[in-house]
């Protein structure tokens, strides 16, 4: 069983650097180097994808951060709508950060008169590292709660060991990126980067809502 502890902030002189930001920019960042070496080996317009990644990062996080005010919590943000800006306090969503991502592509694509499906393909091989890495963060301040648990991967938490939703995606994430070094070198295959994340990362998060928390309020 995982021991219990919180890593929410590192102290740099009189600024204080939150963990959750840092693993999600670094997973943003690892994201897009795979995706460069992808697209640059392809023969991809480095530059246009490069485009296309800062368009998708964008509307990712507006996305995330729309679904949740408006999907999710609602009632909290009614009567204090300038606390919808303040992203740093936490509270996104991924599938409004996936469809941020996606609508942000396709509007760069179609101004820009781009196929985007190529460069969809190179950014998706990114994808898994860069979730990997950001969902530590998410388990460094435990913001996603699992259910009671005694399985050796469940958290020792004071009221009870349970699991942490962040570490499960973490791991799914790193494993995917992992079936996806491994196919690399097959072309035809490596082609299929895109549809093989939004279909396993959707059946993933359908299986992994069924362990989230019900006993937490």
């Amino acid at each position: 069983m995982i021991p219990y502890f919180v890593f929410s902030v590192i102290s740099v002189g009189p600024f204080k650097l939150h963990t959750w930001g840092i693993m999600v920019s670094l997973g943003i960042a690892a994201a897009l180097f795979v995706a460069w070496r992808l697209g640059k080996r392809q023969g991809l317009n480095t530059q246009v994808l490069s485009d296309i990644a800062l368009w998708s990062i964008v509307g990712a996080f507006i996305g995330a951060r729309l679904f949740h005010v408006f999907l999710y919590d609602w009632p909290s943000y009614s009567g204090r709508l300038v606390d919808i800006i303040k992203i740093w306090q936490g509270g996104l969503s991924s599938f409004g950060g996936l469809f941020g991502a996606g609508v942000s592509a396709w509007i760069y694509a179609r101004v820009k008169n781009v196929a985007i499906l190529p460069y969809a393909n190179a950014i998706a091989c990114g994808f898994p590292l860069g979730l990997g890495i950001g969902r530590v963060g998410c388990f460094l301040n435990h913001l996603h709660l699992g259910r009671l648990s005694s399985w050796p991967i469940a958290v020792a938490f004071p009221e009870g060991a349970r699991l942490d939703m962040g570490l499960i995606e973490s791991f799914f994430g790193f494993g995917l990126f992992a079936v996806y070094i491994l196919i690399r070198r097959r072309r035809s295959i490596s082609q299929l980067y895109l549809p093989l994340a939004m279909i396993l990362y959707g059946v993933a998060r359908f299986v992994f809502d069924f362990f989230r928390a019900i006993d937490i309020l």
